[in-house]
């Protein structure tokens, strides 16, 4: 899973270094209900508010769960089974990557009035 945010100038996606798996963690490890991001596209410094930052499935982890779905694939093969839980691997993986994803978007943090 992947964190990320809309650049408010170019409207282009970044993504966060910081790691977190729900919105409180994440204002926990900031320890602010802002996020200081830096776009990596024109350069603007600005100040996201946690519930502006999204999580996305991260794809690298999606490929890992079909390089291991392609090796157990190939082992199953020179015993001399093929196995249906060789293609349940990256679709697990997937699952679960969406899971982590979805579980992040749907808490949000309390806007502090001023």
């Amino acid at each position: 899973m992947k964190l990320t945010y809309t650049c408010s100038i170019c409207k282009k996606q970044n993504y966060l270094r910081d790691k977190a798996v729900t919105r409180p963690d994440l204002q926990m490890k900031v320890r602010s209900d802002e996020v200081r991001v830096n776009c990596s596209h024109c350069g603007k410094m600005d100040k996201k508010h946690i519930n502006r930052v999204d999580a996305v499935v991260d794809s690298r982890v999606n490929l890992i769960g079909l390089i291991l779905g392609g090796i157990s694939t190939v082992l199953v093969w020179q015993i001399g089974f093929i196995a249906a839980f060789t293609f349940a691997i990256p679709i697990f993986f997937w699952r679960h990557e969406m899971d982590k994803a979805s579980r992040f978007n749907k808490t949000l943090i309390s806007r502090k009035n001023a």
